[in-house]
């Protein structure tokens, strides 16, 4: 079973899945090199591009891949970045809109040049001249709420008004990529949002 950990999450695939970590750095302790983003694209002196974490080739035919993103926010602090920094900072699920955007640009634009230079370890996945079918995927963690929050009726508000932001980011990048010819897909820990091709461990 293919597995791959991000964080403190580990992601688990079907064992006919073709999966890569997409945006990996060197380990040293291990001697893995950096993937074929690092190495040739982040550090090949292009600027503002960005990869996603995970790059998965499905065992379908037509062609079929899988973009995958995980941002684990549950420990995530706005206030005090904004403190720091002396900026506001911009509403978090308008930055996760560009991120996921703009990462999905980038990952099909390095895989168009891996396939042209035919990357060794992207063989698989870089087959964009096949028009393959491809669904972007954001798997996304909410902030933790309070074990006890001061104020029950504060809590309510803050679930509800999260909610809404949830589902008014899966709605916005549902419909712009759908521009693109691709499908989007949001998902989490909870029942209602888990993947159901492949499992999620957390490890905390």
């Amino acid at each position: 079973m293919p597995s791959i950990t991000e964080r403190k999450l580990v992601f688990e695939f079907p064992d006919d899945w073709q999966v890569v970590a997409y945006d990996r750095p060197a380990n040293l302790l291990t001697g893995e090199p950096a993937s074929f983003y690092r190495r040739v694209v982040e550090k090949g002196g292009v600027q503002y591009v960005r990869g996603m974490d995970m790059v998965c080739r499905l065992p379908d035919l037509p062609t079929r891949l899988q973009f995958i993103e995980v941002k684990d926010d549950r420990n995530w602090q706005p206030a005090g970045e904004e403190q720091a920094t002396g900026k506001k900072k911009e509403p978090r699920h308008t930055e996760l809109f560009r991120t996921v955007m703009q990462k999905t640009a980038g990952t099909l634009a390095g895989l168009l040049l891996a396939e042209r230079m035919q990357e060794e370890s992207l063989r698989l996945h870089a087959c964009l001249s096949r028009e393959p079918a491809i669904e972007v995927v954001l798997f996304l963690l909410e902030p933790e709420m309070q074990s006890e929050p001061p104020d029950p009726a504060e809590n309510g508000i803050y679930q509800l008004a999260s909610k809404q932001r949830v589902v008014g980011l899966d709605q916005k990048l549902t419909n712009k990529l759908a521009e693109w010819g691709l499908k989007f897909h949001l998902y989490n820990l909870t029942p209602d949002r888990l993947p159901p091709d492949w499992q999620v461990r957390d490890l905390t």
